[in-house]
């Protein structure tokens, strides 16, 4: 009776004739898996290799001997030999031929290792291990994780940190579905930035998480596309604007004056039809639902240098035919790409460091989160969260139980500060106690206006809250859980879904939202879960449709943190005339010293300018002081929001670039027909002042027993027309106190007591 061979030993014979490279391969394999079997003649097996028990005198200091390649040879014949005496011939052969199908999937690993593989190679080889049958795409675990951490590091970032995180959250099929929506040069090697990357690793933490926590069941991210990172590149070589990147060495100043002009060139000029194509396939997947281009540069949303705000998110309504809607996209693509030039980020990049990274921008494109109601589309409510809250309004909230600003419609009014308007602040491990306890604050300090697009004009609107509830009244998405009715003195909270509106006057505050909705256990945990496994506190942006048990995830980075936590003691024997302010909320722990200068904008003569041009000219008045006055030795007062979108009599208006020198900016909240300003924190003027070491306090001069030496603040001598000869026509306005000129040779000291909510400046000599 002849003798069979077993399949493996068939299958051995077959790859030493035809593939011996891939029969060393697989031998690597058996002896591994023979190693974790603890089967002992491996080991010694593996001793025959060790030369420093031989004859051959052994030396750290010089290389080793190279051993013939028949040893090496005979070694992998011994391999099989004990394998086969150790395992079955069955097992035997369905380990083997288990190996030669993670082989098929080898391709991948070896195109997400390769540093110069371009985009369209790797997406071909993700594919085609996404089509590749179940049985064939069962990887062992390293080669799975070493997939896995290739594709993180090629398209979302080297930094070891997110490697390490991520790894453990993503699947390899999960970058089959981003790199099937991923946009680019296809022979490019660019990433998806920062905004993406900090998008993808939350979402994939967050998915993990569903099946421990019933509060992320209907959590879920938009719809989203990409373009890669060098996308700008090929613009920019596509319309012969190479020179453009060294514009960031220019000065400041001229910066400043020549972006404007930058920006058109950039909105007359045209992508590639390489990236034109590639748009073309995402408008028809996203049909007509509205989009917005959001920034993705390589450096945003990273630990100590988010970006907040520095460069544009733009809202396009998607409607008309393919060639109109190609037309608003590509529009607000190219101006999203002229904000890398821009003078916010590039001072932002200056100041850390930063200028000479080649700073390449990637775009996310994002479905709008929301609903159509007659002819305007919005989400019922959108906002931004903190893990940490850095000024409590109660001494019961914790630093750790973070903060929410919500509003209604589109969450552009939570991360900015707008005009005369207020979204509702919550705390998330503290939901019941609010900023404002009357009704009548309720009802004061309450969003009046409501951000939306409008589809017929396809145009980003703001209207107020009272015009749109007159127009579209109970079609409001989710109304009875965003609004409260107000009626002789009281606030009425809806009973049931349908409102009637006519009974009072309704306002924004979410107040059966925040006491009987799921949206408070949902955002506690995901700022816990994601905390946690970061290791460090997040910022969020979040909205949600209408329907109140479904939230989106739209972003998530690193929460800027402010430093200094440290207790700091008032002084108590301070002579009355050496004080020159005093406050009493919100103030966190800080001790600002050695200030020689005040720049001070009055704010009873800065609400007397007559015309927008001066009102403007204030603002860049107080940018070039930022520039000529020394860095961390000044402070900066004024009326109202500093930094504020909307009416610019309600704050001076001003960019980061502006303010970023200074030591302390104080907010000046006189009184004035009941109004007193609105706070920054959460916005992105808040976390520029967190990163850039700014202090922040607000001064409440006509509260009982606060102290303002507005005596001093009139009477000091002025230097502005010194320094700034040309501002001389803004005397009355803005005033430039030397402290030592003015308070014989004193400076000032401020000094902070967050956990007395206590600060005192103080001219110390």
């Amino acid at each position: 009776m002849p003798h069979h061979k077993p399949e493996w030993q068939v299958i051995v014979d077959l790859l030493r004739d035809t593939n011996p490279i891939l029969l060393n391969r697989i031998g690597r394999k058996m002896i591994n898996y023979l190693y974790k079997r603890n089967v002992r003649q491996v080991e010694e097996l593996m001793q025959r290799l060790d030369t420093t028990s031989s004859d051959w005198e052994y030396s750290e200091n010089q290389p080793v001997p190279k051993i013939n390649q028949n040893l090496l040879e005979q070694i992998l014949e011994d391999i099989f030999r004990i394998a086969a005496r150790e395992i079955d011939d069955d097992e035997l052969a369905r380990i083997i031929s288990l190996w030669l199908k993670h082989e098929q999937a080898r391709f991948l690993g070896m195109a997400s290792e390769k540093r110069d593989v371009s985009l369209a190679e790797i997406s071909e080889a993700v594919q085609r291990f996404a089509n590749m049958p179940d049985t064939q795409k069962s990887l062992s675990p390293e080669e799975s994780l070493g997939i896995k951490v290739a594709l993180i590091r090629r398209f979302l970032s080297e930094d070891l940190h997110y490697i390490n995180v991520t790894k453990k959250h993503a699947t390899v099929p999960d970058f089959m579905q981003t790199l099937s929506r991923t946009i680019g040069p296809s022979l490019g090697n660019g990433k998806l930035g920062g905004k993406a990357a900090g998008l993808f690793r939350a979402e994939k933490i967050l998915m993990n998480a569903k099946k421990d926590y019933i509060s992320l069941r209907n959590l879920a991210v938009p719809k989203t596309w990409y373009i890669a990172s060098d996308g700008i590149l090929d613009f920019l070589h596509f319309n012969a604007l190479e020179e453009m990147p060294t514009i960031k060495y220019r000065d400041p100043v001229e910066i400043r004056q020549e972006y404007p002009y930058l920006e058109q060139i950039f909105k007359n000029s045209a992508l590639s039809p390489e990236i034109i194509a590639g748009l073309a396939l995402c408008l028809d997947d996203f049909g007509d639902r509205p989009l917005i281009v959001r920034s993705s540069s390589l450096l945003e949303d990273s630990l100590g240098s988010s970006f907040a705000g520095k460069y544009k998110s733009l809202f396009v309504a998607n409607q008309g035919t393919k060639r109109e809607k190609m037309e608003a996209l590509t529009n607000a693509i190219v101006e999203v790409y002229a904000s890398v030039f821009g003078p916010d980020p590039i001072e932002y990049r200056r100041e850390r460091g930063l200028l000479d990274f080649n700073e390449e921008m990637a775009i996310v494109i994002q479905e709008v989160v929301g609903q159509r109601v007659g002819r305007y589309y919005f989400p019922a409510y959108a906002g931004v969260a903190f893990s940490y809250n850095e000024f409590r309004w109660s001494p019961r909230i914790k630093r750790q139980d973070g903060i929410v600003r919500l509003v209604a419609g589109m969450g552009t009014r939570a991360v900015d500060r707008v005009g005369d308007d207020y979204p509702v602040l919550v705390s998330p491990g503290q939901p019941g106690l609010r900023v404002n306890a009357s009704p009548e604050e309720v009802l004061w300090y309450s969003q009046k206006n409501i951000d939306l697009l409008n589809m017929e004009t396809r145009r980003f609107e703001t209207i107020t809250v009272d015009k749109l509830f007159q127009e579209i009244g109970n079609d409001f998405p989710a109304l009875s859980q965003v609004i409260s009715i107000y009626q002789e003195g009281q606030l009425f909270s809806p009973t049931g879904t349908m409102v009637n509106l006519s009974e009072g006057q309704p306002v924004v505050t979410f107040s059966k939202l925040l006491t009987h909705g799921p949206f408070i256990p949902q955002i506690r945990d995901i700022l816990n879960i994601l905390k946690d496994t970061l290791g460090f506190p997040v910022d969020i942006e979040f909205a949600c449709d209408g329907d109140i048990h479904k939230l989106y995830l739209l972003q998530c980075r690193p929460q800027s943190q402010a430093g200094g936590a440290a207790s700091v003691a008032i002084p108590k024997d301070v002579p009355d005339s050496d004080v020159l302010f005093t406050g009493s909320r919100y103030v966190t722990n800080a001790l600002v010293k050695d200030i020689e200068y005040i720049v001070y904008v009055d704010p009873i003569q800065y609400d007397a300018l007559p015309n927008m041009e001066e009102l403007i000219q204030v603002g860049r008045v107080v940018g070039d002081l930022n520039q000529k006055l020394p860095r961390q030795k000044f402070i900066l007062m004024g009326p109202g929001r500093w930094g504020s979108r909307g009416d610019i009599k309600l704050g001076v208006r001003v960019g980061y670039s502006d303010i970023n020198n200074t030591a302390m900016l104080i907010e000046v909240a006189k009184k004035k027909k009941d109004y007193v300003p609105e706070l920054s924190f959460g916005t992105h003027f808040f976390q520029d002042l967190v990163e850039a070491g700014i202090r922040y306090l607000p001064l409440y001069p006509d509260e009982k027993g606060a102290a303002f030496n507005q005596e001093f603040f009139d009477n000091s001598p002025n230097s502005l027309r010194k320094l700034l000869p040309q501002a001389r026509n803004l005397e009355q306005v803005v005033k430039v106190i030397h402290l030592p000129k003015a308070a014989d040779g004193a400076t000032l000291t401020v000094y902070m007591d967050g956990d007395r909510e206590q600060a005192l400046a103080a001219l110390t000599r």
